[in-house]
């Protein structure tokens, strides 16, 4: 907490991230506690996704409160006059990142900077907001967790031939090891379903 977070965090509030961002901050934050306190995956350990939205909320909110002259305002508030856009998908903005932030944490997009005017109900808001992210983020892993767990094994019909090859009845495609077999006949489920 003293080091590690804040060295790889360093200036995260002007960060646009992706969830490719912060599935390699989370991979890097385990590894590094794995490797320090001898954690299990097993253990429960924060999000680095939490962090990042509770340091990009908090630091939201202080924009909205200071003056009108200072360049962080006025670069955050700001709209590009002349421009095209890609053609594709476009890049994220920051303040997609932060609406996206907001909506996880069930906070109005629209009232923000009414709330966030006020410093210590925002930051105690924020706190609250992230907490209950994180629950609810436990509860779906602990619930996604619980029906793989409670699903029946699947029954598979392995198909050998006359000599004892396993071999794809549909197209008579031969595998040396069972899960060639498997993922095989998956492809033909899928190809039958579309």
């Amino acid at each position: 907490m003293a080091v590690v977070l804040p060295n790889i965090l360093y200036s995260a509030e002007t960060w646009t991230v992706y969830r490719r961002h912060i599935r390699m901050l989370d991979r890097f934050h385990l590894r590094c506690l794995r490797k320090i306190l001898n954690i299990r995956w097993s253990d429960r350990v924060r999000n680095t996704e939490a962090y990042l939205m509770r340091r990009q909320l908090r630091w939201c909110g202080h924009v909205s409160r200071m003056p009108e002259e200072r360049v962080a305002k006025r670069i955050f508030y700001a709209e590009l006059e002349e421009g095209k856009r890609k053609h594709g998908g476009q890049l994220l903005r920051y303040k997609d990142v932060l609406k996206r932030h907001m909506k996880k944490c069930n906070i109005e997009p629209s009232q923000w900077e009414r709330q966030a005017a006020k410093r210590p109900e925002w930051r105690s808001m924020v706190k609250a907001k992230i907490f209950d992210f994180e629950a609810k983020r436990r509860s779906d892993l602990d619930t996604k967790r619980d029906e793989l767990k409670a699903r029946p094994p699947a029954a598979i019909n392995y198909n050998y031939n006359i000599n004892g090859v396993l071999t794809c009845p549909q197209c008579a495609r031969t595998f040396a090891k069972k899960i060639g077999y498997i993922s095989h006949m998956r492809t033909h489920e899928r190809q039958q379903r579309s």
